[in-house]
């Protein structure tokens, strides 16, 4: 879990930046809002599905019972 906190405050600090380059192009400030909402959702529902990902554990279990590798 702690990887999925460590990706958050990583899109956190990049989103910032690119709304702050947007602000300097001069973008409307209705349209960096809406991009950071949108990239910060996905970026969110792809950790998160990282996450889960990282944190189940494959156990492979013979006919007789026995787990392999012992």
């Amino acid at each position: 879990m702690r990887a999925f906190w460590i990706f958050v405050a990583g899109t956190v600090f990049a989103l910032g930046a690119l709304g702050y380059a947007a602000h300097l192009l001069g973008v409307q400030i209705q349209w960096i809002i809406i991009a950071i909402v949108l990239v910060g959702g996905i970026a969110i529902a792809s950790g998160a599905g990282l996450a889960r990902r990282r944190n189940q554990t494959n156990v492979a279990v013979s006919s007789d019972g026995a787990r392999d590798g012992e």
